[in-house]
């Protein structure tokens, strides 16, 4: 069927986005967790794509053809096949955010919902978190790690729902202990000095988080254990850019 991109202005920014990030964007559609390949992605057999393979620009190249993917993984498979081409991200986010009974307005900007997915996949780690783990995380956006309990977790939605470096901090920390768990490596990022320092440490409980999420029966689907990593890591991307921006 080929590979066709629908345009959506919550999915453009890639284009500007680094190489090592969109590998990791691309690796959640075209592996599984053991580094199978998927018998379901084109990505992978489309002509041009593997004729730049190798080269140092491949997946920024192909841009389009990863959204595309992306974009085709959210949608019904048969509908896709009628139509050539997928449903735009925001469809994709909001309906694995109502899998995972997150609340968010339908006026919601991309961002803003986002946000409050980032602070569900927080708030179920927190529990799975050792004290030192959870102060870890609370210097890693900038708070005061003496914070505990609920005033601690009412601290960390305050400051996502701000966005800015607290809510890149936080993409940054979720994107990458999803990666480490789902595609067997570590995103290669320039954070800020508290987040740098919070990967190793956080890793283990975000991981055991996302992956008891994925273990429940209405969202343990194959499709849906490609979308929730891949909406965190376009979360992380987003904000990874944005803060790119800003300087």
């Amino acid at each position: 069927m080929g590979i066709k991109y629908r345009e959506d202005a919550d999915l453009d920014f890639l284009q500007y986005c680094a190489e090592d990030d969109l590998q990791v964007l691309a690796r959640y559609m075209t592996h599984d967790k053991d580094g199978g390949q998927r018998t379901t992605s084109e990505l992978l057999e489309d002509k041009e794509f593997k004729r730049y393979a190798g080269k140092s620009d491949q997946y920024k190249t192909f841009w389009k053809l990863i959204a595309g993917e992306l974009q085709h993984f959210g949608g019904d498979t048969l509908v896709n096949l009628f139509r050539g081409t997928g449903v735009v991200y925001k469809e994709i986010l909001s309906d694995v955010c109502e899998k995972l009974k997150v609340k968010f307005e339908k006026n919601d900007s991309a961002y803003e919902i986002e946000n409050k997915l980032l602070g569900k996949v927080i708030t179920d780690s927190w529990e799975n978190m050792s004290d030192e783990q959870k102060k870890e995380l609370l210097k890693g956006v900038g708070l005061d790690s003496k914070l505990t309990g609920s005033s601690a977790l009412l601290a960390l939605q305050t400051v996502l729902k701000l966005g800015g470096a607290a809510s890149y901090n936080v993409s940054t920390i979720v994107a990458s202990s999803i990666a480490a768990t789902f595609a067997g490596r570590t995103l290669a990022v320039v954070a800020g000095g508290g987040a740098a320092r919070s990967l190793a440490i956080l890793t283990g409980p975000i991981g055991i988080a996302i992956t008891t999420l994925l273990t429940i029966p209405a969202i343990s689907g194959a499709a849906y254990r490609v979308t929730i990593p891949l909406v965190c890591q376009i979360a992380y991307m987003r904000r990874a850019y944005a803060e790119q921006d800003r300087f």
